[in-house]
């Protein structure tokens, strides 16, 4: 039932009623949890055991934040490794 981007909307083509009753707009397979928009189905974008349902713009922005996400721990790691570059230069 996955697709490329990891969601639930594969299930359109088994049993569309069960979106059509939740009134899922076809295209998506749920509700941003965030702004209720429509979004998608899919596990979290970090290393934490949950799924939920964003929008492809709360989504990104939650995989951002989130330290344990890839593109999280790197924007963490990039951050702590420049305060630490600036801490030595201007220290000296």
């Amino acid at each position: 039932m996955m697709n490329k981007r990891g969601c639930y909307c594969g299930i359109w083509d088994k049993d569309p009623d069960h979106f059509e009753s939740r009134g899922v707009p076809r295209g998506y397979c749920g509700f941003c949890q965030t702004c209720k928009k429509p979004g998608h189905t899919r596990h979290f974008p970090g290393c934490v055991p949950y799924t939920g349902c964003w929008c492809d713009f709360h989504y990104r922005l939650t995989s951002l934040i989130h330290p344990l996400a890839i593109p999280g721990a790197l924007l963490y790691f990039g951050a702590i490794a420049m305060g630490v570059f600036l801490w030595f230069f201007l220290k000296a």
